[in-house]
């Protein structure tokens, strides 16, 4: 029976959090909660390497998010490829691995040259849109006026910097999210105290976005980066993992969403619509239906396939307790994540070379007082496709949300735990 190991080399270590990367080049650019620790692929390409012969390995990532594995591979002068079905992840992570080293004298040109032609606001489309902006009927908005204006004039400037036009644009949004009126808290956005008093406008943004900037040119410009053997292909990993070589990879990092029902989606919608990544709510609907059965925002279609013995006991557990669930559509959502994990799991498998490993980063779940053990269930499913087990290390404990540990009884409440799959093959 797979049990998770407490006493192991990397708990406490900060693995699966993305805080460490913020004062490192490039993974700075943009602050992404998400994310797992630079420190993380490290440790897995010190443990692969000592079996490749002297070769250098090739690393994967099929939930690329803003780009963790791609940037730490290139700072590296390794070979990688991402996967990623959110617009704007996939364009930060592409951004963030653009070659350099750049000259100096000529990116500050470009940037010069963008803020002397986007001193005056300009419109923007997203005027008078849901929330974008303020508007007769509601009395909060993300963005002040001044502020979404300033930032299309810059974006419309930045439409004449070339090659230097992605890291500044994504320089650009981070400077938009730092004027918002909102901060991103969990799988919502949540209005900040002092957002009224603050009236952020178009000077706040340029000032931010200078800041910003100067960043992106410093990392650019003095710190070697290998850009030439990274890839980012955005869609489905579901699908896209499949158009993959077999046996063309050494080493895979990677965290999926967790079982939290957070939709990432919503939690980037922002960034999706001002960036024009996605122009409509249907647009936005359509990126939905590609990401994996880990929310229940869109409606799935059902599925009955079972991967281990471990999920129909608590599908039963919580079928017992569906009147304590806050959706009742958890229940298929659950079964259709790790139906979807199976298939990611087994082409993983396909596409890794013999003696290859996978490194990933999830988190058990909780609904209704019932706790789902994601990482043993994941690796149990693992080993049915021919994985072999190295261990499921625990890496830190969380705290679970307060509608599974308000339906837990006195004495037997329990954290949640984020947990490092190593599997090989």
């Amino acid at each position: 029976m797979i049990q998770p190991i407490n006493d192991n080399p990397f708990a406490g270590q900060g693995l699966s959090v993305f805080d460490h990367n913020l004062e490192l080049p490039r993974h700075r650019w943009y602050e992404f909660k998400e994310g797992f620790s630079e420190n993380l692929i490290h440790h897995a390409v010190e443990e692969v390497l000592s079996g490749l012969g002297g070769r250098e390995p090739k690393l994967l990532d099929p939930f690329s998010g803003s780009g963790t594995t791609l940037v730490t591979s290139g700072r590296l002068g390794l070979s990688a490829t991402g996967i990623e079905v959110n617009p704007f992840l996939a364009f930060a992570a592409k951004a963030k691995s653009a070659p350099g080293r750049w000259n100096e004298r000529k990116f500050q040109h470009v940037l010069d040259k963008t803020l002397l032609s986007s001193q005056h606001e300009v419109r923007s489309p997203l005027e008078g849109v849901s929330t974008f902006t303020e508007k007769d009927g509601i009395n909060k908005w993300l963005f002040n006026r001044s502020v979404l204006r300033g930032f299309t004039a810059i974006d419309r400037a930045l439409e004449d910097a070339g090659q230097y036009r992605a890291p500044l644009r994504l320089a650009l949004i981070a400077s938009l999210m730092e004027c918002c009126n909102a901060s991103k808290d969990g799988k919502c956005l949540r209005y900040k105290k002092d957002w009224r008093s603050k009236g952020l406008d178009s000077n706040n943004l340029r000032e931010a976005f200078r800041i910003n900037t100067s960043k992106v040119m410093e990392d650019l410009t003095r710190h070697q980066f290998k850009a030439s053997g990274l890839k980012l292909l955005e869609g489905d990993s579901r699908t896209r993992l499949k158009k993959l070589p077999k046996a063309s990879y050494d080493l895979v990092v990677t965290s999926p969403p967790y079982l939290n029902s957070f939709d990432y989606s919503d939690v980037y919608r922002p960034e999706l619509f001002v960036g024009g990544f996605t122009n409509t709510n249907d647009e936005l609907r359509m990126v939905r239906l590609q990401t994996l059965r880990s929310h229940i925002q869109v409606g799935w279609d059902p599925t009955h396939e079972i991967h281990s013995s471990m999920i129909p006991p608590i599908l039963a557990q919580l079928q017992e307790r569906e009147d304590k669930l806050w959706d009742k559509r958890l229940i298929p959502m659950v079964q259709a994540y790790f139906s979807d994990m199976a298939e990611i799991l087994k082409e993983c498998g396909r596409v890794v070379r013999p003696n290859g490993q996978a490194w990933i980063v999830v988190s058990t779940s909780a609904y209704a007082g019932i706790e789902i053990p994601v990482d043993l269930i994941l690796a149990d499913i693992a080993c049915r496709y021919g994985w072999k087990l190295r261990g499921v290390n625990v890496l830190r404990n969380i705290r679970s949300s307060s509608q599974h540990w308000n339906n837990l009884e006195e004495g037997v409440k329990s954290s949640l735990r984020e947990s490092l799959i190593i599997l090989q093959r």
